[in-house]
C-alpha cells in the first residue's frame, strides 16, 4: 500500500525511491532558493516518512511556531499564501501573526493545514505529524 505526502509542492508516495524524491525536490529548491536550501529523506517505509529541509533562518526552537518561509518550503505554495491580505497575501492559515518582517503561526495550525492539503489533493489520511523548526533545519515526521 502506498501513502502520499507533500514536500516542496511535489507529491510523493511511500513506494518511490529516496534518491528520486530527493532529486525532484532539490531541483525545485535550487530554482526557488538559488541553492540556499536542501532536502533529505531520513527514513521511508510504508507506514512512516521522516524528512528534513536544511536552510539558514533565525528562529527559536523552543517556540512552537513556524514562519511563512518554512511553510512555503514544506508545501511549495508561494509565500503569499501565508501572509495577510492587508500586505497582498491570501492567508490559508488562521491565526497568522506578524513578527517584524515575517508572518508565523503555531505549529498545530500548520499541521492542520498540511493534513487538509493531503486529504484534499490525494484523499490521504494520516495518524500523526511531527514538526520541529530549528535555525538550520526543519524536521518533519508523518505516520500513516
Amino acid at each position: 500500500m502506498k501513502n502520499y505526502f507533500i514536500a516542496n509542492g511535489e507529491v510523493f508516495n511511500t513506494n518511490m525511491g529516496i534518491k528520486e524524491m530527493e532529486s525532484r525536490v532539490q531541483e525545485t529548491l535550487d530554482e526557488n532558493t538559488s541553492g540556499m536550501a536542501q532536502f533529505r529523506v531520513k527514513k521511508l517505509s510504508e507506514k512512516e516518512v521522516r524528512f528534513f529541509f536544511v536552510r539558514d533562518f533565525l528562529c527559536d526552537p523552543d517556540k512552537r511556531i513556524i514562519y511563512d518561509a518554512d511553510m512555503a518550503l514544506i508545501t511549495g505554495l508561494g509565500i503569499g499564501a501565508f501572509q495577510l491580505q492587508a500586505v497582498g497575501g491570501y492567508p490559508m492559515i488562521h491565526p497568522l501573526n506578524f513578527a517584524g518582517k515575517n508572518f508565523y503561526t503555531d505549529i498545530t495550525a500548520f499541521i492542520r493545514f498540511y493534513k487538509f492539503q493531503l486529504f484534499e489533493e490525494m484523499g490521504q489520511l494520516v495518524e500523526h505529524i511531527g514538526l520541529r523548526c530549528y535555525s538550520d533545519r526543519i524536521l518533519m515526521q508523518i505516520v500513516f
